[in-house]
C-alpha cells in the first residue's frame, strides 16, 4: 500500500464533500455529518483494499507453506506473482 495515495484519496473525498457543502451555503450538524461520512466511507473504502491484499498473501503464503509439489522455484515464482499483483492493486 502506498501510504500517500491513500491519504490523498482520503483528503481528496473530503475536499470534495466540504466544497459541495460550502456550495450549498450552508454549514449545519447536518451538512457535518455528510462531511463525516464521506471521509468515513473514503476509509472504509481504503481498508477494504487492504483487507482484499491481505486476503490474497495469505492465501499465496498457505498454498506456499502446504509446500506440495512446490519447487523453490514454483514457491519463489509465486512469491513474486503475487507480490506484483498486489502492487497493482
Amino acid at each position: 500500500m502506498n501510504k500517500e495515495k491513500a491519504f490523498n484519496r482520503i483528503a481528496s473525498a473530503t475536499i470534495k464533500a466540504l466544497k459541495e457543502q460550502a456550495e450549498m451555503g450552508k454549514v449545519n450538524a447536518k451538512t457535518t455529518e455528510t462531511v463525516y461520512q464521506a471521509i468515513e466511507a473514503a476509509f472504509n473504502k481504503e481498508y477494504m483494499s487492504l483487507f482484499e491484499k491481505l486476503d490474497d498473501s495469505k492465501t499465496a503464503l498457505e498454498f506456499i507453506a502446504q509446500g506440495k509439489d512446490l519447487d523453490i522455484k514454483q514457491a519463489t515464482a509465486l512469491a513474486q506473482q503475487t507480490l506484483s499483483t498486489l502492487a497493482k492493486k
